[in-house]
């Protein structure tokens, strides 16, 4: 059922900003153009967002990935935690398991890239590469299974643009006009909270 929003937007539904959230993920979650979000909330800066908030969520468009420029699950229960590889799969059971703990091996679902499980895990790209060397990240296969940290391990990031006050990840995808897995992979030392005040990125 649509309603009227105070900013003048028509919301399909509301959405009750919980812990943890951000614009891009509730974007990416909701299956709606991050765009769209920050264009029905803009009584909201998005570096502000606070637990509580009540968020407008434009639906017109279709729940494809194409929105959000990520392929995304839509399956799970949404947590960073532990996926046991699906013994059903054919030939899954013949693909090598990572040398770590069983607690931080993590099976990939249908349809989830890289930058997923860097936001559903708050880890960035060169922890991932770190911890499962020889694998191609850009190609992961359902039921693969990979190493994921608890912790990110740090590097050096070539200075090229320094974020200011407000902005975070969300902010300088729409700044530039970027998609946010395009500055994950091009900042594969940075985490997506990482994107704060006074951090050096690289724009790709």
């Amino acid at each position: 059922m649509t309603q009227n929003h105070p900013n003048g937007s028509i919301c399909a539904e509301e959405y009750v900003v919980k812990r943890g959230d951000s614009f891009y993920l509730i974007a990416h979650k909701l299956g709606v153009p991050l765009r769209d979000l920050l264009a029905a909330n803009r009584n909201i800066h998005p570096a502000r967002l606070m637990v509580g908030d009540v968020l407008c969520i434009p639906r017109e468009e279709d729940d494809s990935p194409d929105c959000g420029g990520l392929g995304g699950s839509t399956g799970g229960n949404g947590s960073g935690g532990t996926v046991a590889p699906d013994a059903s799969l054919p030939g899954e059971n013949t693909r090598p398991v990572p040398a770590c703990p069983i607690d931080q091996q993590y099976s990939v679902e249908n349809g989830q890239t890289v930058e997923d499980i860097q936001l559903r895990n708050l880890l960035s790209r060169h922890t991932l590469q770190q911890a499962n060397p020889g694998v191609n990240l850009d190609q992961l296969q359902t039921g693969q299974v990979l190493c994921v940290p608890t912790e990110n391990v740090s590097c050096d990031v070539p200075n090229s643009y320094t974020l200011t006050q407000g902005e975070t990840l969300d902010t300088l995808a729409v700044k530039f006009n970027l998609p946010v897995g395009s500055l994950l992979r091009a900042n594969p030392c940075l985490a997506p909270q990482d994107f704060e005040e006074g951090t050096s990125v690289v724009l790709p």
